[in-house]
């Protein structure tokens, strides 16, 4: 807590020591068929007031116009510009490490190319990671953007957001691998040292931010000299329109399966199922067909009755298959843990 307190103090307040020697920042713009908002990006950050920093952007084989604004952004750029483009569709992971790979600053501003800096972000965040050398990661908060209205609306770190990343490194990385991802890196400034630490992004995942976020905290869990730190002070508006892939809800449960396949050990993993992907699938807001839920459900179920959890198996089984009567795979499995069940039961000492 006393950490938080300090970093408010100096996020609210021109630091003495800024200015001496500027450590390079470096902006990485992964983009993807965003014609319509790419430039308003761009323009934001370069409205920043601090010096040495770089745009590093790499298209990932946009079918739009979205890297011919990139190049012509390039040309009168006021600030060192670099602009990439892969030759097919890689996904962020990739196109974020490539961006990565390209850059040459000291510190990592991940982006997307639909998102908006606000004023001063990142003379506020390097001052905080200059006066305090054992931060290797910094969030900060930001607002939503309606794209509808272009109102704000609601901020990115909810209030449990904000308390989770008060706590230690190891109680966030314990709840990132049970839990859904709550936390915008798009908020950080990262050290590049952490982040090539890491190992950047996971390609193999959808869920990039979620993944980086677990790979960091546990790197950090083990490294008590390392820190994260949190400023409760918004540096970006978070855009949200029709177009955003993370609206999709098989994309997410698929994203969300992988993560726990990968990331979460396995005497976790049914806690981590029932808070994740039963947690969406109970979800109001879910929209999934009822096929596709109980496709989810059929999935939820096998994985359970693969860890051997039975009980669990049944009581799934027993909760859904009131709601679907009709499922030949939610009676049989029903069954089956019935089975399980009752023989360990009849085997248990009288």
């Amino acid at each position: 807590m006393l950490l938080v307190k300090i970093i408010k103090n100096i996020f609210n307040e021109k630091s003495k020591y800024f200015g001496t020697s500027q450590c390079k920042v470096s902006v990485l713009i992964p983009a993807y068929n965003h014609e319509l908002y790419v430039e308003e990006t761009v323009r934001s950050i370069w409205d920043q007031n601090y010096q040495n920093f770089e745009i590093v952007a790499v298209d990932d084989a946009s079918g739009d116009d979205t890297f011919a604004i990139l190049e012509g952004l390039r040309k009168i750029s006021p600030i060192p510009m670099r602009v990439y483009k892969n030759e097919v569709n890689r996904g962020p992971a990739f196109t974020l490490n490539r961006a990565a790979s390209m850059a040459s600053g000291d510190l990592f501003i991940p982006f997307s190319s639909d998102d908006l800096f606000l004023p001063g972000r990142i003379e506020r965040q390097v001052d905080i990671l200059k006066n305090n050398s054992d931060i290797y990661i910094l969030y900060c908060n930001g607002h939503g953007l309606d794209d509808s209205t272009n109102t704000r609306k609601g901020v990115c770190h909810t209030p449990h957001a904000i308390e989770l990343l008060q706590k230690d490194a190891k109680d966030v990385y314990l709840y990132l691998i049970t839990h859904k991802n709550c936390i915008f890196v798009h908020t950080s400034m990262i050290r590049r040292s952490l982040f090539e630490a890491v190992g950047g992004y996971d390609e193999t995942m959808l869920a990039e931010d979620w993944s980086l976020n677990v790979k960091i905290f546990r790197y950090l869990s083990a490294l008590p000299d390392k820190h994260h730190a949190f400023c409760d002070e918004p540096v970006f508006e978070y855009r949200v329109h029709a177009a955003q892939n993370s609206r999709n809800d098989k994309r997410q449960l698929e994203s969300k399966w992988r993560m726990i396949e990968r990331y979460t050990p396995d005497h976790l993993k049914l806690q981590a199922s029932n808070n994740i992907i039963l947690g969406h699938l109970d979800a109001p807001w879910c929209r999934l067909t009822d096929t596709e839920r109980t496709e989810q459900l059929v999935k939820l179920v096998r994985f359970h009755a693969s860890l051997g959890e039975w009980s669990s198996v049944l009581r799934l089984c027993s909760r859904y298959v009131r709601l679907y009567p009709d499922n030949e795979d939610l009676r049989f499995l029903k069954t089956a843990a019935e089975n399980h069940v009752h023989s360990n039961t009849d085997a248990a000492p009288h």
